[in-house]
């Protein structure tokens, strides 16, 4: 039986190369030392502390997705609702990226992992609070789909209760009124020009300057989320690699300006 399963193989491969067919190549096993790098990175987090299961589906992320997390950032505290995204999953998105787009460029697993790090906090934030220091100001960024808007108290200092996080944090798609960063995307910063160009038939819009813009883009970056989840490759991180070759080969995180 093996002898015939080895000579059916050969007869597969020799038809695919006579009539100019390819067959998919197998996929690379995953690194166990990326695994570990990527769990590593994702227990820093400072939004991942003390975090539960959501009860039920948030505003269109199923509920066995989606983590509740409350957190104390020096003396604010923040309430976010993030994607449970799995150190496997995380792996295999860099790996894939590093592969296609940065091939030779040996830092490229460790140094995609603390871009985004030193980004988002290597959180993925679909509703809620993701405090940060800007310019050296501890502030409230609240976000919708991993996408930083404009809401009561965003980039402003100061504790804001619990309570009103929460009802902040469910704010729906179609009543963002702005978009603090232009729609950059967890977890790299990718803005919606950089994802455009690996999904030219979606229809990104080039501004977020409407209301229905706005809420086109949450939608396409929730679905691509949820697509990504069961793929080897994110193409938010695969537009973000393609718009920065240069800095990303210099071993920099880049901003959104840089090559």
């Amino acid at each position: 039986m093996a002898r015939i399963n080895r000579r059916l193989g050969r007869g597969v491969a020799v038809f695919a190369l006579c009539f100019g067919l390819s067959l998919p190549a197998p996929a690379p096993a995953q690194s166990p030392e990326h695994v570990a790098a990527a769990k590593a990175i994702l227990e820093k987090s400072p939004v991942r502390g003390n975090c539960a299961p959501a009860q039920e589906d948030f505003l269109g992320w199923p509920a066995n997705l989606v983590l509740r997390c409350e957190y104390q950032y020096e003396d604010m505290p923040g309430l976010a609702y993030v994607l449970d995204i799995k150190p496997e999953t995380l792996a295999r998105w860099v790996e894939a990226g590093c592969s296609a787009l940065m091939v030779g460029a040996s830092h490229c697993f460790d140094r995609t992992l603390k871009c985004a790090f030193d980004s988002t906090g290597v959180a993925f934030v679909v509703g809620g609070n993701l405090i940060a220091t800007r310019k050296g100001v501890k502030q409230n960024r609240f976000y919708r789909n991993g996408v930083a808007i404009v809401a009561p108290h965003s980039g402003a200092p100061g504790a804001v209760p619990i309570a009103e996080q929460e009802q902040i944090a469910h704010i729906a798609e179609k009543d963002v009124s702005g978009m603090l960063e232009r729609g950059g995307v967890a977890f790299w910063n990718t803005m919606p020009y950089h994802f455009a160009v690996k999904a030219i038939d979606l229809g990104v819009p080039a501004e977020m300057n409407t209301s229905d813009r706005r809420e086109k883009w949450l939608e396409i970056v929730r679905v691509e989320m949820l697509k990504a989840l069961e793929s080897p490759e994110n193409r938010f991180l695969s537009g973000w690699m393609s718009a920065h070759p240069i800095t990303l080969r210099a071993g920099e995180c880049p901003d959104s300006r840089d090559p």
